[in-house]
């Protein structure tokens, strides 16, 4: 076995320069969710180029794609690499899925060299929308993944982690409805919908206060009013809620309800809320496939950071209920620096960055080695992809 992973170790530095220059072209060239058209050009000819099967468009979303290898497409098992590939606006590549993309690359063309000492196959997977726009979760329900066994990627981060959890996300609009009225002549006769919302605002911000420490509300009063001399007959706000299982977020949700109910009532003014899709599950962790990770980051001496309890949310949350999922962080900034910033982004850049790239290339070819090549993990991964919540 160590002979394989040696051998996937020399095939990702032969093509580290390809990676580099992947990585600086989606770096160079960011772009924002379901536009990510130079992106997903430029992912699908260099794999085309290099001995791959392309469908573009799958799942009817334009900028991803499905690309296999010509000489064994239909092998199963197989293992799916996800390919990220959106940026942030503003900030860009701010949350480095350059980087995400090329090792997803790098780690396919290195175990296809290999592919043929074991049984199984494999697929790249370019996922859009990450940032907010849930592509993986229309891939999946277009049946993308229908015939992969795994799903495996990696992200930078301040941290290096075989796994961690990822807390489920749901985002909804609020709207208060009052009536105007002149705020001095006649304020008797109006029904302030800013005064509803900022109750709101309050209900929910006492509410945190007894929430479990992985889960969160946040948010921001998007209207608040048109004139100061106008009592508001109209504000909205947009809010978050996450939490670390798809149960606990729905109890949240309905306690979210009832704040806003009660700041209506208090106010008179009438209310709705509206759910926006998609909504981001919680990681359903797989501990078979986090330590097989773990002992190929010992393999190639990554140190193992301990957790330090941070969360956010993703749509492989939503991906790790159709077929297992796994997500390892290799870190490219001091644990202090913000991730969705400027100085992340130019991190991919720096050395860090860059090693990091090589690694994680190495890392997931070697887990996706250690699944195909194992009957008994595989066995392990299932059991544990069945177990209940």
């Amino acid at each position: 076995m160590d002979q394989i992973k040696n051998r996937l170790s020399e095939e990702v530095e032969k093509i580290s320069a390809d990676l580099y220059r992947i990585s600086e072209y989606l770096y160079h060239n960011p772009e924002t969710a379901y536009v990510e058209f130079k992106a997903c050009e430029y992912l699908s000819g260099f794999l085309q180029d290099r001995g791959f099967e392309v469908e573009r468009a799958v799942g009817g979303l334009k900028t991803a794609f499905l690309a296999r290898p010509a000489r064994h497409p239909k092998r199963r098992p197989a293992v799916a690499f996800l390919a990220e590939y959106d940026a942030l606006p503003g900030v860009g590549h701010g949350c480095g899925h350059n980087l995400i993309a090329a090792a997803s690359l790098g780690a396919a063309l290195a175990l296809n060299q290999v592919i043929d000492q074991i049984s199984g196959g494999l697929a790249v997977v370019g996922t859009p929308a990450e940032e907010g726009g849930g592509g993986k979760i229309q891939l999946a329900e277009a049946g993308v993944f229908a015939e992969t066994a795994l799903a495996i990627m990696f992200h930078p981060g301040r941290l290096n982690l075989p796994g961690e959890e990822m807390i489920g996300r749901v985002k909804f609009k609020v709207e208060f409805f009052g009536q105007e009225a002149h705020a001095s002549v006649s304020p008797d006769r109006g029904i302030n919908a800013l005064d509803a919302m900022v109750a709101a605002y309050n209900n929910l911000n006492a509410l945190r206060s007894a929430l479990r420490p992985e889960a969160r509300i946040h948010g921001i009063i998007t209207h608040g009013g048109d004139a100061p001399n106008i009592i508001p007959q109209y504000t909205a706000g947009l809010f978050y809620v996450r939490a670390a299982t798809k149960s606990y977020l729905n109890e949240i949700l309905k306690k979210v309800e009832k704040c806003l109910e009660g700041a209506a009532i208090a106010t008179g003014a009438g209310y709705k809320i509206e759910i926006i899709q998609p909504t981001f599950d919680p990681i359903k962790r797989n501990p078979p496939l986090e330590n097989t990770l773990k002992a190929n980051m010992e393999f190639l001496k990554i140190f193992v950071d301990k957790d330090d309890g941070r969360r956010g949310s993703s749509d492989i949350g939503n991906l790790s209920y159709y077929l297992p999922a796994v997500h390892p962080s290799l870190a490219i900034v001091d644990p202090e620096t913000p991730g969705h910033s400027r100085i992340f982004a130019e991190a991919t850049m720096g050395p860090r960055g860059r090693e990091a790239l090589i690694k994680a290339a190495k890392l997931l070819a070697m887990t996706a080695y250690d699944y195909l090549d194992s009957a008994e993990l595989r066995e392990r991964v299932k059991e544990e992809f069945n177990r209940k919540e």
